[in-house]
């Protein structure tokens, strides 16, 4: 890619309604760039939970301390929302790696209440399953949403630093093409909310593994991706990583058409509706990217 290019932003949020005792409100954030497609899908905000203190309401992790309890409502609460079976909730067991599973009926609802029954070592999965709903757990690391629109599969990829680096969600494209034929060209993705271009800053070594990485794949954008930015209490300027766009610029030299990536624009370190790890000093609880099939035609 010769050329640096604009990538489409989204901040929406939808609500969608749920009523129990009383009145509540799920909120998340999705991709409009997906609405035409038979998929449900979304990034959860912190609202209409009922968990409490540092993780209060939508908690959705189950490996943070949180009550049990609270979060498995909370993922009931989103189960009925998207009209699926709680139990067909299926998560894998996100370590900062580059494992990649195909969700076949067997592990359906593996880690739907339970973080030890998770899918092990898998960053990302994928399936295409009707009614299977992916969940991904985030609070500032990349959450990515890939959509095969020939194929009608999908997959759901946790890329923290180390993950897109690592280039895990090519990876993911490349274990969805050997599971159904998914070529780049017919991938739609969503890179969710997380942490943005102003606030995640990093150490010079990690700055220059970007700059290297992007040297060795030949992408143009390496100004654009790490920047240097001055904070009020620092003397000098210091690195600064843009994630998300360091994936798009990934994905598209990989071959998936610019305007089928669209990008966040929420930072969830500076957005009062997220949680954010390195704003909350690590005690909070978790968003959810989710991701179901429907039914074609």
């Amino acid at each position: 890619m010769n050329t640096t290019k604009s990538f489409q932003t989204s901040s929406s949020l939808r609500h969608a309604p749920f009523s129990q005792d009383s009145s509540t409100s799920i909120t998340y954030e999705y991709s409009p760039l997906l609405e035409g497609f038979p998929l449900a899908h979304g990034v959860t905000y912190r609202y209409g939970g009922v968990s409490e203190g540092n993780f209060n309401s939508f908690n959705m992790g189950l490996h943070v301390g949180d009550d049990p309890k609270a979060v498995a409502e909370n993922r009931k609460r989103l189960a009925q929302v998207l009209g699926v079976d709680s139990n067909h909730l299926t998560c894998g067991e996100q370590v900062h790696g580059v494992g990649v599973t195909r969700v076949t009926e067997v592990l359906v609802g593996r880690g739907a209440f339970s973080w030890e029954d998770s899918i092990p070592d898998s960053d990302a999965i994928h399936t295409n399953l009707v009614n299977v709903p992916l969940l991904l757990l985030v609070a500032d690391c990349v959450p990515v949403l890939i959509y095969d629109g020939v194929h009608h599969a999908v997959a759901v990829v946790h890329a923290g630093w180390r993950g897109a680096i690592a280039h895990i969600v090519e990876r993911t494209m490349d274990s969805m093409h050997d599971a159904y034929g998914t070529l780049p060209k017919d991938c739609y993705l969503f890179i969710g909310p997380s942490i943005g271009e102003d606030s995640f800053e990093v150490s010079e070594e990690i700055a220059e593994q970007f700059r290297q990485d992007m040297g060795n794949l030949g992408l143009s954008q390496v100004n654009a991706v790490v920047r240097y930015l001055q904070r009020l209490e620092q003397a000098t300027p210091t690195p600064h990583i843009d994630l998300k766009g360091y994936i798009a610029a990934c994905v598209v030299q990989k071959g998936v058409p610019i305007d089928q990536v669209i990008l966040s624009a929420t930072d969830t370190m500076m957005t009062e509706g997220c949680y954010s790890y390195r704003g909350n000093a690590g005690k909070t609880g978790r968003m959810a990217m989710f991701a179901v099939l429907r039914n074609q035609g």
